[in-house]
């Protein structure tokens, strides 16, 4: 492996922690709740000619401290949308009511938020390696 693959590798390590390690100690500090679906919300999404609809869940929680949480995010891809009544663990943060997932890989994992960061984050990685290893090239007279 060359030096610029060397060090495209390393960056795409560093930048993989670096949106790893927040979200394991994130993690760690959210509370786990038993939350019940008491309805799904239909929403259309408008992009071009087509438009497509879906649905999401609104979820309610007890919190630890006995109030009442709600879980409702339309910007959220879900593969599988629960029917109501069905029982769901949410991971909430104590301290912010906003800050709230599905106890799933991909709700908590890979939000939208998160992916677009990463994405832009490697986008720059390699335009700015792309930049420091690309000689220029010599014109010839």
């Amino acid at each position: 492996m060359n030096k610029k693959g060397k060090t495209l590798l390393a960056g795409f390590v560093v930048l993989f922690l670096l949106f790893l390690v927040p979200k394991v100690i994130s993690y760690f500090g959210y509370s786990k709740a038993t939350g019940t679906v008491v309805n799904l919300v239909e929403s259309t999404f408008r992009g071009g000619r087509r438009s497509t609809k879906f649905q999401y869940p609104v979820i309610h929680y007890l919190k630890a401290d006995s109030s009442v949480g709600y879980y409702t995010k339309d910007n959220e891809v879900l593969y599988y949308v629960p029917s109501v009544g069905d029982k769901i663990i949410v991971l909430y943060n104590p301290d912010d009511d906003s800050d709230a997932y599905l106890n799933r890989f991909g709700s908590f994992w890979f939000s939208l938020p998160s992916l677009l960061i990463f994405g832009l984050l490697v986008i720059l990685w390699i335009g700015l390696v792309n930049i420091i290893f690309v000689k220029p090239r010599k014109k010839k007279v």
